[in-house]
């Protein structure tokens, strides 16, 4: 199995598994992906939406880049997708915990860091589940 962490905007990221990273790249992503390494490392990468112009803003990384729509974080062996071992996935949680929201006034990104609902405490919402609302 193949653990990733999926972030969404709006919402806390949290960890899935699938049987390869293709088949997370395929349920997760929208339309054609693309592998960024914003972290400072080539040991994690970033997998994302190619065209994000309409997407929903998601969050900006340590390197300054915006993402938008859905992402996954993974681990990376040279260039090839791996998935992310426990410790991996529960420090880029950590950092990427808050979501954020756009200054639709000014235009800044990011602006703030927003209290996510805590679904801790409650029925957690898949985002295939999300998606059907």
């Amino acid at each position: 199995m193949t653990r990733v962490l999926i972030i969404e905007p709006g919402y806390c990221p949290y960890q899935a598994a699938f049987d390869s990273p293709q088949a997370a790249i395929s349920e997760v992503i929208e339309g054609d992906s693309l592998l960024l390494k914003p972290f400072g490392t080539s040991k994690i990468g970033v997998v994302c939406s190619k065209n994000q112009s309409r997407l929903k803003y998601n969050r900006q990384l340590e390197d300054g880049s915006t993402i938008r729509g859905r992402f996954l974080v993974c681990g990376l062996s040279e260039s090839k997708m791996l998935g992310l071992s426990k410790e991996q996935a529960e420090r880029y949680n950590r950092l990427l915990f808050f979501p954020q929201v756009e200054d639709m006034l000014s235009g800044d990104l990011p602006v703030a860091k927003v209290r996510p609902p805590d679904e801790r405490f409650g029925s957690k919402i898949s985002f295939w589940e999300r998606l059907s609302r």
